[in-house]
């Protein structure tokens, strides 16, 4: 009866309801929930301790897509609805489980145009305090939630992965900078979770924080965090956004409105797709530039085009 119960654990929930929490999280090993007859995660190839695989090395599409779960990339507006519920989910979901995160990197700099995803970014980048994943990964590893609202009517899973080495703080581990992540089980898309860590060995001093990916700063760029709004959900985001963006992207990130094939139109507040023929054609999910063995990407903006 006891496994009954964990095997039927998911949850169907509205993104206007809070989330009822279930008592147990139940792992899933990958046979149970891929979807493809092939697995098109890379794990033949990566190193054997690096556990979130780069699926662009191995296969023909996106690397921001979970290869147990996809074997192609959506279709462009497709691929922005799919992103939408995604990040609602996870606002949702984090909100009533009570783990704090904020957002980061190129889905901060959406924020800032917005509040919205931007409409050529796949990389979704959130993060979360180390207590906190130390709480993820307890409690939650391997759970499912699973919603149907009016506009996900069919129901949609998604799935918590917590990496195993997220209790490896130290940035020498690059095999596996990014700590979790929040799987949509239907379409393959992720959002990479990081924790940011005091660094208390800092040569900057006290109050230095750090992820494994390699990002730094003080703990006051990030703490108090501001109440806002993102995806139509209630988010919040880093006290000092304006100077980690313009330190990360560049302040002509923050003005700058024509970037790979869209344009900024301020009368509606949205990027859209640029319509003069010599911008890159919208046919699917553009890649952001990316080194090879990074576990995510920064959308980084020109300085002027």
């Amino acid at each position: 009866m006891r496994l009954l119960f964990l095997l039927s654990a998911t949850l169907f929930v509205s993104l206007g309801a809070s989330v009822p929490v279930f008592g147990d999280s139940w792992s899933a090993p990958d046979s149970t929930w891929r979807k493809q007859t092939k697995d098109m995660s890379g794990r033949a190839g990566d190193p054997p301790d690096k556990y979130f695989r780069i699926t662009y090395r191995y296969s023909s599409f996106n690397s921001h897509y979970d290869g147990r779960f996809a074997e192609v990339e959506l279709g462009y507006y497709e691929q922005k609805q799919a992103l939408k519920n995604l990040m609602q989910t996870f606002l949702s979901t984090f909100r009533d489980i009570g783990v704090e995160t904020w957002l980061m990197h190129g889905t901060l700099l959406g924020w800032w145009w917005n509040k919205h995803i931007l409409p050529w970014d796949s990389d979704i980048d959130v993060q979360v305090t180390e207590p906190g994943i130390t709480f993820l990964a307890t409690y939650y590893n391997m759970s499912v939630f699973r919603y149907k609202t009016p506009r996900i009517s069919e129901g949609r899973a998604y799935m918590l992965d917590v990496n195993p080495h997220y209790s490896n703080r130290e940035q020498t581990d690059g095999l596996n900078k990014i700590d979790a992540r929040w799987i949509d089980t239907t379409s393959g898309l992720f959002i990479d979770i990081t924790a940011a860590r005091y660094n208390l060995t800092h040569p900057a001093g006290e109050g230095m924080m750090s992820c494994k990916d390699g990002h730094e700063f003080k703990d006051t760029h990030i703490f108090p965090l501001r109440d806002t709004i993102f995806e139509g959900m209630a988010a919040k985001i880093p006290s000092q956004y304006a100077d980690l963006l313009a330190k990360e992207y560049s302040t002509s990130a923050l003005t700058n409105t024509q970037y790979n094939g869209h344009v900024f139109k301020e009368e509606t507040m949205e990027w859209v797709p640029d319509p003069r023929p010599f911008m890159v054609q919208i046919t699917g999910q553009p890649e952001s530039v990316r080194t090879e063995d990074s576990d995510h990407h920064d959308t980084v903006l020109p300085e002027g085009l």
